[in-house]
């Protein structure tokens, strides 16, 4: 692939096309590392996961699991802060989501991802709660 040149960098086409793409995101991501579980419907049958969030924003999220879902797979997701809390909390972020893009482990050590985006999502504290 061709290299191109930005703001003085080289880069091949794909680097500079991630790195714009990048740029135009509209919300910011926070590196956040919390439990989640997961359930979709596939085939008829409901199946579940567990996993961890490398990043959370207001539409979406990166979650690492060994459970797979499907590309375009509808989530129900519950992201449990307690584990990133200092002090006891019972929030949790609650969304239904659609699964946008898949990667790969990339190595058989390493749990493989996919990144979601939020259709709605709320904010519970077991009492009350704030929606999207």
């Amino acid at each position: 692939m061709e290299s191109a040149t930005r703001n003085g960098y080289r880069s091949s086409g794909h680097s500079l096309e991630r790195r714009e793409i990048l740029e135009r995101r509209e919300h910011a991501r926070y590196g956040l590392r919390a439990l989640v579980d997961f359930e979709w419907v596939e085939e008829g049958v409901l199946r579940k996961g567990q996993g961890i969030t490398r990043d959370i924003s207001s539409k979406g999220m990166f979650i690492y699991s060994d459970s797979e879902p499907p590309p375009r797979a509808d989530l129900r997701v519950k992201v449990s802060f307690s584990s990133v809390a200092e002090a006891l909390t019972s929030v949790q972020l609650r969304a239904l989501a659609l699964v946008v893009r898949l990667e790969p482990a990339l190595s058989p050590q390493l749990q493989h991802g996919f990144a979601i985006l939020n259709n709605s999502y709320e904010l519970h504290d077991g009492v009350s709660s704030i929606e999207d």
